[in-house]
């Protein structure tokens, strides 16, 4: 059991103020009686300490029982006469090694909560490859508490092709204390304990303690910074994509719809020989053929104008799941609705049926006449989703990449401009579509659309 120690400071400075912040902090069971005021003393402790009784005294004798008497000066003065009986006498030279531990302490205690609270993760390592620290933003993006891998190799944070190749740099690097990536910043890949890979900006720096190194990454996830920059070189593409696709459409349309018109007119020639008229037939389905892509390249470079409207997608996706059902060719084609509520949105009508319509049509095509089609709409967190999955044959994941590229198709006589052009109307509406498939299970498109705001 332990007993209160009661404790007089021979005059008052950021030592003994230091000293007073820790014990609070670790709650010892020690009691501040008072400040004794003597000839080379300090300043006037504070009114507001967190300690009770804390009181001037005016000279040695009214310290009465104190059992510590703790000199804070360098006065090099001896043990002072006319201690009362259970008091100790402190040294300077003692408190002087207190002192610096005390700032010691206080130091590191103010660098370990700055770096606990930083917004990067900061993750140490010894020689051995062991982690020593693990802050709270480390514990966010690797989805590891700290006391789970505190003392465990960082080979649980590295992606499995580095897991050796790592744990070999640090031991080259213990050995001649020379590393590439020292002092830099690198862009690597990081694993979290889902298994999950993301890229990350990563910093080294080395400190020696006691000759030994401690090794310490600052880390930051750079999935969301990596997305925009994709998106901003694929926005930079599309515009050049744009600025051509214009000029290329307006140079082809006026001849094009010169020769459409000749040959319209030659086909009602009686005088047309039935060979010359097959030909002149071919001419002229083509010639519509390409009149069709230049007005799908139109509305893709063009700038949308969105004639907004509230929009119940409840009554939206009925209407056109109930016509796609009525116009099934197949029996064993099912198409079905799963409706969460009825989530209500700001958009262009036409347009928006324009996408959900080139979406269904890719998912029948994609099952061949026989398999399910899936529509569902919900809402979450201020935002309405629209999923289309099928049962067809998936999409390989080299393609996925590729399938929002304007000209990409894998359809005999596609243009491949319908993915790209249901981007760029969700896109403009706000929102986003994305794709997952796997080989042989099937496609699944999810839509995200900001709800309309209640009037």
């Amino acid at each position: 059991m332990s007993r209160r120690i009661r404790i007089a400071f021979l005059g008052w400075d950021d030592w003994a103020r230091c000293l007073v912040e820790d014990w609070a902090a670790r709650r010892l069971d020690i009691e501040v009686v008072g400040v004794v005021c003597v000839e080379q003393g300090g300043g006037d402790p504070p009114s507001d300490l967190p300690f009770p009784s804390v009181h001037e005294i005016s000279s040695l004798r009214e310290l009465g029982s104190v059992s510590h008497l703790l000199d804070l000066r360098e006065t090099g003065a001896s043990e002072p006469p006319g201690l009362p009986d259970g008091t100790i006498w402190v040294p300077p030279e003692v408190t002087e090694v207190m002192r610096g531990l005390c700032i010691h302490n206080q130091e590191l205690l103010r660098y370990m909560g700055v770096v606990e609270t930083a917004r990067d993760a900061v993750v140490t390592i010894d020689e051995s490859h062991r982690i020593l620290f693990f802050n709270k933003a480390a514990e966010a993006m690797f989805g590891f508490r700290k006391e789970e891998v505190i003392g465990q190799d960082l080979s649980l944070i590295i992606p499995p092709p580095h897991k050796e190749r790592h744990r070999e740099y640090v031991r080259r690097y213990v050995e001649t204390r020379r590393g590439r990536f020292i002092d830099h910043t690198v862009d690597l890949k990081a694993q979290r304990r889902s298994g999950e890979e993301f890229p990350i900006s990563i910093s080294f720096s080395v400190a020696e303690e006691s000759g030994h190194l401690l090794m310490t990454a600052i880390m930051r996830d750079t999935t969301e910074m990596k997305a925009l920059e994709q998106k901003v070189i694929q926005n930079e593409r599309m515009a050049s994509v744009g600025e051509a696709l214009s000029f290329v459409t307006h140079e082809i349309r006026n001849p094009l719809i010169i020769i459409g018109g000749f040959s319209r007119k030659l086909l009602r020639s009686q005088s047309l020989h039935d060979e010359d008229r097959k030909q002149v037939d071919v001419i002229v389905k083509e010639v519509h053929r390409l009149e069709g892509l230049l007005t799908e390249i139109q509305d893709f470079v063009k700038p949308m104008r969105l004639e907004r409207e509230t929009i119940r997608l409840g009554p939206f996706l009925e209407e056109l799941v109930g016509s796609f059902r009525g116009a099934a060719a197949s029996p064993e084609v099912e198409f079905s609705l799963e409706l969460v509520g009825d989530p209500a949105i700001s958009a262009d009508a036409d347009r928006l049926r324009q996408v959900i319509i080139n979406l269904v049509k890719n998912s029948l095509e994609a099952i061949s006449g026989r398999g399910r089609v899936v529509t569902k709409a919900w809402e979450k967190d201020k935002t309405a989703y629209v999923q289309i999955l099928d049962t067809g044959e998936g999409i390989p994941a080299q393609r996925l990449e590729e399938i929002f590229r304007p000209f990409f198709t894998t359809k005999k006589g596609g243009s491949g401009l319908g993915l790209p052009l249901c981007r760029k109307i969700i896109r403009d509406h706000g929102g986003e579509i994305s794709i997952t498939s796997e080989p042989r299970k099937g496609t699944t498109v999810l839509i995200s659309l900001p709800v309309a705001e209640a009037q």
